[in-house]
């Protein structure tokens, strides 16, 4: 495999890494906080099994890659390298698998402390390599990212929990748009308020931050945030209450709402995932 080629590998994968966790964490913490409320658990077992299953794959290919780059670029699976490719991404890589399966188990089995400690541990994993590990002093920005990765999951999730589905009831539909926004208003505000410190933190300096490619990706997922949260004031503030009213109008002005915020959330992991594979802090 070329160079060009195990790059673009690596940005395809780093995509899919990165939906896959957060879906996996958005669904593990909307069955522990009671988004998804337990008779429907059902539907959100099969989806969250396969979030975690793609989130494995995804996890190993993130491996094998990084040992094709310390090689000659064409072998994912060499024996030799694999115990000093396991010292950079051992710990992270046993702390997102860990965290996906713990995830999946509790919302099988109807724990929600179990599913939120693996979206923890999940998360966890985010913050036990990359950039934020790379830096001369990491400080606190390894659990800022951890901290991050937990609450974006929450948030990314929650397109696909708050789908107004034709059979869904009325009455269940609007306590999860209740339920979701009570923890919504606060810890949206954290997560964009963090985003910001870690796009700081990790670019360095205001020069790199607004003057290369790596700071202005950061900045691009940062706005496309802000824009996603006025979106969801929008959905508290206005469709929230039209649900109410009138549910008709309401649930298609929600699947618009969702859709869009869908459509920023996939913009917002590409350019993470540009920023995490074409460049670095040290950029």
């Amino acid at each position: 495999m070329t160079g060009d080629g195990l790059s673009l590998l690596q940005f395809a994968d780093r995509i899919g890494l990165n939906l896959f966790a957060l879906l996996t964490v958005g669904f593990a913490l909307h069955a522990a906080l009671g988004i998804v409320e337990r008779d429907a658990f059902r539907g959100l077992r099969s989806r969250i099994a396969l979030a975690g299953l793609a989130l494995a794959f995804f996890t190993m290919v993130r491996f094998g890659i990084l040992i094709a780059q310390m090689g000659d670029g064409t072998n994912l699976f060499d024996p030799e390298l694999m115990p000093l490719a396991w010292m950079v991404l051992g710990d992270s890589t046993l702390a997102i698998l860990a965290g996906a399966a713990i995830s999946v188990g509790g919302v099988w089995f109807g724990s929600p402390l179990t599913a939120a400690f693996g979206a923890a541990a999940l998360s966890f994993g985010f913050g036990l390599a990359g950039h934020a590990q790379g830096l001369a002093d990491p400080g606190l920005a390894p659990l800022g990212v951890a901290v991050h990765v937990f609450i974006a999951g929450f948030w990314a999730a929650a397109p696909v929990s708050l789908y107004p589905a034709a059979m869904q009831e009325h009455a269940a539909l609007l306590s999860r748009l209740r339920r979701f926004s009570s923890i919504a208003v606060v810890a949206i505000p954290v997560l964009i308020a963090l985003g910001a410190w870690l796009a700081w933190t990790l670019a360095g300096s205001p020069e790199k931050l607004f003057g290369t490619t790596y700071g202005l990706l950061l900045l691009a997922k940062l706005a496309i945030g802000i824009v996603a949260m006025g979106l969801g004031a929008l959905n508290k503030q206005i469709i929230t209450a039209k649900v109410a009213t009138d549910p008709a109008i309401g649930r298609k002005w929600l699947r618009v709402t969702l859709l869009c915020e869908a459509t920023l959330f996939a913009a917002a992991i590409i350019a993470v995932s540009a920023a995490t594979t074409i460049g670095g802090p040290a950029e």
